[in-house]
C-alpha cells in the first residue's frame, strides 16, 4: 500500500510538472488537443460569422493562452483573396498590462514603412501597444510578416516602428522576429483555400515571449488584454467587414483609417488570462446601471451607478476626444449606489469610463 501511494505520489507530481511546463505547437492551427482552459490552452476571446465581402475568406475566430513563458494567439481565418493575384492581411492590435501605448480613440501613428499594412490610422476602442500582420497573396510563399510597436516611454523604438519580421509559407512555416520590436516572437501561417475549407482552426498564429512584454507588472493568470483582429486590404485599408469584436448587422466595408471608438458596444475584446473574455461594456454597464443624464449634458448632469457585490476599487474618470484625461471623479473602493456631479465642460465630446473591479465601460456624452 505504502509503495502503490508512493507510485500515486510520484504521477500526481509529474502530471503537475507536465502541465506547468506546458507549452503551444507554433504551427499555424490552435488544434483540438491546445483548446481547453488553464496553461498551455486556447480558450476562445471571439468569433465572427457575418458577411465576407470577398467570398468565403476572411475571419472566423480569435484564441488567447498562454504559458509560463508565452503569451500565445491564434487569429483564425483564411486570407488568401478571392480575387486571383491579389493581397490580403489579417492583422490584430494589442493592449497590455503597465505600458503606455496610444490610448482609446486617437488615431494610430502608422507604420514608419509607407507599404506596410500598419501603416493605416485607425481610432480603436483600446488603448493600443502594438500590432501584428500576415500578408498572404496568391503563391506558396507569399506570406509575409510584421510587427509595430506603438510603446511610448524610455528604451521603446519610437512609436509606429515597424520592422519586416520576414517571409513564411502556407504551411505553418516558423518565423522567428530577430527585430527590436518583441525579439524572439515567432510567427506561423497556416493556409485553407477557403473558411468553408477552413475546419481546424487554422490562421496565423503569434507566440510572443513574456520577458519581451513584462514591465512593472507580471503578465500571466488574472492579467487583462485588449485585442483587436481585422481582416483587410494588403494596402491597409479596411475594405472589409471582417473585424473582432463582430459589429452586428454591419454588410459594407470601414474603408480608410475608421474611427472603431464611435461604433455602439465595445469595439475590442477584454480577455482576462486564466479566465476568458470579459463582458461587453453595454453588458457591463447594464449590471453596473451605469448612466449619465441628462445628455447632453449640462452643468447639473448626473454620473450614476451601483457598484455590486461590496466594497470594489473603483475608478470614475472624463476623457475628451483626444484622449486626454480632463476630470477626474472617483478614485477609491466603494460598495452600493453612488451619484457625482458631472459639472461644468468646455462644449464638445467625452468619453466618461468607468471600471469596478475587473469590469469596465464607458459613455458618450455631448456638452453643447
Amino acid at each position: 500500500m505504502k509503495r502503490l501511494f508512493t507510485l500515486a505520489a510520484m504521477g500526481a507530481l509529474t502530471a503537475a510538472s507536465l502541465t506547468a511546463s506546458a507549452q503551444f505547437t507554433v504551427d499555424g492551427m490552435a488544434s483540438a488537443a491546445e483548446i481547453g482552459t488553464g496553461v498551455g490552452k486556447y480558450q476562445l476571446a471571439g468569433s465572427y460569422t457575418g458577411n465576407h465581402l470577398d467570398a468565403d475568406r476572411g475571419l472566423k475566430s480569435l484564441y488567447v493562452g498562454y504559458t509560463a513563458t508565452t503569451l500565445n494567439i491564434m487569429v483564425v481565418g483564411s486570407a488568401e483573396s478571392a480575387t486571383a493575384g491579389a493581397y490580403r492581411a489579417l492583422i490584430l492590435y494589442l493592449n497590455t498590462p503597465a505600458r503606455s501605448g496610444v490610448p482609446s480613440a486617437i488615431a494610430l501613428p502608422g507604420s514608419t514603412d509607407p507599404s506596410s499594412p500598419l501603416a493605416h490610422q485607425p481610432r480603436l476602442d483600446q488603448e493600443t501597444d502594438y500590432g501584428f500582420r500576415a500578408v498572404v497573396g496568391p503563391n506558396a510563399s507569399d506570406v509575409y510578416f510584421s510587427a509595430v510597436s506603438y510603446v511610448t516611454g524610455t528604451g521603446a523604438p519610437a512609436a509606429g516602428t515597424d520592422p519586416y519580421v520576414g517571409q513564411g509559407n502556407k504551411t505553418g512555416a516558423v518565423i522567428t522576429s530577430t527585430t527590436a520590436v518583441l525579439t524572439g516572437t515567432k510567427f506561423s501561417y497556416l493556409n485553407t483555400a477557403s473558411l468553408a475549407a477552413n475546419t481546424a482552426n487554422t490562421g496565423f498564429e503569434i507566440e510572443i515571449p513574456l520577458s519581451q512584454l513584462n514591465s512593472t507588472t507580471t503578465l500571466g493568470a488574472g492579467s487583462r488584454l485588449d485585442l483587436f483582429a481585422a481582416f483587410i486590404d494588403s494596402n491597409g485599408q479596411f475594405n472589409y467587414s471582417d473585424v473582432i469584436p463582430q459589429v452586428a448587422g454591419r454588410t459594407t466595408a470601414f474603408g480608410s483609417n475608421p474611427d472603431f471608438s464611435t461604433i455602439a458596444g465595445t469595439q475590442s475584446v477584454g480577455f482576462v488570462l486564466g479566465t476568458g473574455a470579459l463582458a461587453t461594456r453595454n453588458a457591463v454597464a447594464k449590471n453596473l446601471d451605469f448612466q449619465v443624464y441628462p445628455n447632453p449634458a449640462t452643468a447639473t448632469s448626473t454620473v450614476a451607478y451601483t457598484v455590486p457585490a461590496g466594497r470594489q476599487p473603483v475608478s470614475l474618470a472624463v476623457y475628451n476626444a483626444l484622449g486626454q484625461r480632463v476630470r477626474s471623479l472617483a478614485g477609491a473602493e466603494q460598495s452600493g449606489p453612488q451619484q457625482f456631479a458631472l459639472g461644468s465642460l468646455p462644449a464638445g465630446a467625452y468619453l466618461v469610463k468607468l471600471q469596478v473591479g475587473e469590469q469596465l465601460t464607458s459613455q458618450k456624452v455631448v456638452v453643447q
